[in-house]
């Protein structure tokens, strides 16, 4: 959107951020003041943090703001008196935020009548409560909504909300109220319902009990019969049994339910036509919808988010994608690889003048560096640039270090050139023209220097999969050294060898700004490198010990670095004490991932140890170091003293030989469902391809009926069989923290299928479960679809390689038409025929919550026996 130095507020105020003197105001923003020494008069507002106050001085374009911040700046903008803001602020928000806005509904609501001057602010809500009041419902924070305004909500005849969803957002509400009261009503004491029903009283007679349907009555009304009046509970019976029977409660009108079938008829239209590369009939609905404020933030997604790889245009569709770039308020994110455009110099004219991408992923043959350099440099908005597999050439390459050195990118914060052909090419060619490339060798590493040194916008790099060598990856790391705002660096996949792990660690002792590096194999020399060394040096537990040694002392004084990906470098048992020193001196670093390193039992076990003195490492990945049995006990202990680990990935760590005497099997199943009848704080447990079997997950399930933190559980691969499934029923039935659960292709078979599908039928928490190749059959595919019929919270359903059949593909259509929470539906690999899949999407047509679903095929893909 275009800005301007509003007249009336103060030129001197930026100047005051330059000095204090011949100023008589010094305002105190943050805990501290910015200026303290010429202390004449202050204004102190020290709940504007410094940022927000910069944002107001400085006047930054709000493109770049995301909306909880814009909101914190209309705070700020009052609070400084700043009226000349305030209409601006509240027109972006509703311009471009809308969907957040109705997701944060009560919090919009509470600062629209903080200033009688915000009156757009106070016209949405307005709008929404008056026509639309069902989306407050829909919002993440109604459970934060006054009881004045619930009960007011409640009396609208047009809620366009089915009476029985009401009753479950009342109850919602009321339950937030209480924190002493558990989400489950089978564990209330006769105190708790009364303490239900003095916070929703005054709501209750403003519910429409007779027009809820029966199962709902059985399903929702019942387990809170006690809060009811005995007489209306009575009552509600009364008509339950016989719907033409007298009564004396009184019966409230229905609540007008309008018809949607044309919005969401417009949304299928639109995805239509956008498959059909219709772009500009395809853009137009997204502005209907959007103008509509029903709309989604799925819908604001995709209409500003369009990905267009791949497809070849005519040049009638490529005119019309002219059109749209040119008309464009509302495309921000576009992806343009491996196209053929005719007509691409009108695009580039387009590109050039555009004002509103924000995300540009561009790659295609017609396209080249320097003309993309003069679309870059003219779009101000422009924040992220992916350039994945683009064939640069020499001067291509030095096009963009020099841009990148001269800040002529002036809103780019993110880069990503990962596999592209410039750095294979070069050395290629330097085998075959000596004179030419020795010369070119060195460009990359004095101009990257020099660009990473200079810039001071880019933030995130990715220069994953380049073919980067030792003297690449020594330059980076000199470059580093200079740079003040690189938080991101992906290296991965790189021959950079172990001197460059010398050089990173000169990087860590230096860099103060880096956050987060990934060096997963990128670590190791080339192929080529290997056949210069002698059998002796492969097989020598010692190579590399001074680099990796030198890289974890670093990391034993660095005090910024939070992310570290180190995984497939081959580090060994030396590599694993090495970050097992890292982690009983580092006191930063919060994440680490050194899967696939052949770290052994030995590294293993000074890991565990290293994490029971360690107070601040709250994710870890070891998957696949065969760590065998003795070292996931090790690990289990560690859970049950470790306060801070949240995330843990075992997967795959079954012995070096394979043997079931050192096996993580069903004794490692075992000793981590004690250590989780303990642990308080791990989330996230991956024990996946282990060998646990039914008697590991029988004990881990009765873990989890004790557990109330553990949130993600992956036990897929892991022959569960029938006996496994059944355990696992009584866990969703029982628990009500895990939220994920992944046991795909674990044998359950038509047993476990059975008891699993029941128990989703009363589990409210679970949100996503991956059930693929279990063999679960046309029965179990209907089973599951009778359970999506009642389960109101699972969201994503994988059921791929369960030889569904047409009856199983039948129920679940059926089942969708009546679910209204499911997003996600993954059915693929069910071998459907095409007339089965058309009947499917017809009769799904007015489903308005599932916005994806698969159900093809792989390419020659074999069936699967499970």
């Amino acid at each position: 959107m275009d800005m301007k130095i509003f007249k009336k507020l103060s030129n001197d105020l930026t100047k005051l951020l330059e000095s204090g003197r011949d100023y008589n105001v010094l305002i105190e923003v943050g805990q501290m003041p910015i200026y303290d020494e010429y202390d004449i008069k202050k204004i102190s507002v020290t709940n504007i943090s410094v940022v927000i106050f910069e944002i107001i001085i400085n006047i930054i374009l709000f493109d770049k703001i995301d909306a909880p911040t814009v909101l914190d700046l209309l705070t700020a903008a009052n609070e400084f008196g700043l009226e000349e803001l305030f209409d601006t602020i509240q027109q972006h928000l509703i311009k471009n935020h809308a969907p957040w806005m109705r997701n944060n509904f009560v919090r919009i609501h509470k600062i629209s009548f903080k200033n009688e001057k915000f009156i757009y602010l106070q016209n949405f809500c307005n709008v929404i409560i008056n026509n639309y009041p069902s989306i407050i419902f829909d919002s993440e924070d109604y459970v934060d909504l006054s009881e004045n305004i619930l009960v007011s909500l409640l009396k609208h005849d047009n809620l366009n909300v089915d009476e029985g969803k009401i009753w479950n957002h009342v109850i919602r509400w009321g339950i937030a109220q209480n924190s002493n009261l558990d989400p489950d009503p089978k564990r209330w004491s006769n105190e708790n319902f009364l303490t239900l029903k003095n916070t929703i009283g005054n709501g209750m007679p403003h519910i429409r009990y007779f027009h809820i349907n029966n199962e709902d009555i059985i399903d929702k009304l019942y387990p809170y019969q006690q809060i009811f009046e005995p007489s209306l509970w009575k009552d509600i019976l009364i008509k339950l049994a016989a719907s033409n029977r007298v009564i004396a409660s009184t019966i409230l009108p229905p609540r007008e339910v309008q018809n949607d079938n044309s919005f969401y008829s417009m949304r299928k239209k639109t995805r239509e036509c956008f498959n059909q590369d219709k772009f500009l009939d395809a853009f137009e609905l997204y502005e209907k919808i959007l103008a509509n404020s029903q709309h989604s933030t799925q819908d604001l997604i995709s209409a500003s988010t369009w990905d267009l790889s791949n497809r070849t245009f005519t040049t009638e569709e490529s005119k019309d994608l002219i059109i749209i770039l040119y008309k464009n308020t509302i495309l921000s994110s576009l992806k343009l690889n491996f196209n053929y455009l005719g007509g691409f110099e009108r695009l580039e004219e387009v590109l050039y003048k555009n004002t509103t991408l924000t995300s540009l992923e561009i790659n295609f043959p017609e396209i080249e560096f320097d003309i993309l350099e003069n679309i870059l440099c003219n779009n101000i908005a422009l924040n992220s640039l992916t350039l994945n597999r683009f064939e640069f050439g020499t001067y291509s390459m030095r096009i963009l270090l020099d841009a990148l050195c001269k800040n002529k990118f002036t809103m780019l914060s993110f880069l990503s050139l990962e596999s592209c052909n410039y750095f294979s090419f070069k050395t290629t060619e330097f085998k075959k023209k000596c004179d030419d490339n020795i010369r070119n060798l060195y460009i990359f590493e004095d101009e990257l220097i020099d660009a990473l040194s200079m810039n001071t916008t880019l933030t995130s790099l990715n220069l994953k999969g380049n073919y980067l060598k030792c003297d690449e990856g020594k330059a980076i790391a000199n470059a580093l050294c200079k740079n003040t705002t690189l938080i991101f660096l992906n290296l991965e996949n790189n021959n950079l060898g172990l001197e460059a792990a010398k050089a990173f660690a000169d990087v860590l002792c230096k860099n103060a700004t880096l956050t987060c590096l990934n060096l997963s194999n990128a670590l190791l020399d080339d192929i080529s490198n290997y056949e210069d060394n002698n059998e002796d040096d492969k097989n020598d537990t010692n190579v590399g010990l001074e680099e990796i040694k030198a890289f974890a002392d670093a990391l034993c004084k660095n005090i910024t670095l939070t992310s570290l990906y180190i995984s497939k470098n081959e580090l060994g048992l030396n590599g694993g004490k090495a970050m097992a020193d890292v982690l009983c001196k580092n006191t930063v670093l919060t994440f680490l991932d050194i899967s696939e390193n052949k770290i052994g039992p030995d590294g293993g076990k000074t890991l565990a140890d290293a994490l029971c003195v360690n107070t601040t490492l709250t994710s870890l990945n070891l998957r696949n170091n065969h760590l065998g049995l003795e070292v996931v006990k090790a690990f289990a202990e560690v859970l049950c003293k470790n306060t801070t680990l949240t995330y843990l990935n075992l997967a795959y760590n079954i012995s070096y030989d394979n043997s079931n005497n050192d096996n993580f099997g069903s004794e490692g199943g075992k000793a981590l469902a004690d250590a989780l009848c303990k642990n308080t704080v791990l989330t996230f447990l991956d024990i996946s391809e282990n060998k646990i079997g039914p008697d590991g997950v029988k004990a881990l399930a009765n873990a989890l009926c004790k557990n109330t933190t553990l949130t993600s559980l992956i036990l897929r691969d892991n022959q569960l069989e029938s006996e496994g499934g059944i355990a696992l029923a009584e866990v969703l039935c029982n628990n009500t923290t895990l939220t994920s659960l992944d046991i795909s292709n674990c044998q359950l078979g038509s047993g476990g299928g059975k008891a699993l599908s029941n128990a989703l039928c009363k589990n409210a928490t679970l949100t996503s479960l991956d059930l693929q190749g279990n063999g679960l059959g046309e029965e179990g595919g209907k089973a599951f679809a009778e359970a999506i019929c009642k389960n109101t919270m699972l969201i994503s359903l994988s059921f791929q390689y369960n030889q569904l059949g047409s009856e199983g593909l039948k129920a679940f259509a059926e089942a969708i038409c009546k679910n209204t929470k499911l997003t996600s539906l993954n059915l693929r690999n069910n071998h459907f025929k095409s007339e089965e899949i058309k009947a499917f999407e017809e009769s799904i047509y007015n489903n308005t919550t599932l916005s994806y679903w698969d159900l093809e095929d792989d390419e020659e893909e074999e069936y699967k026996e499970y």
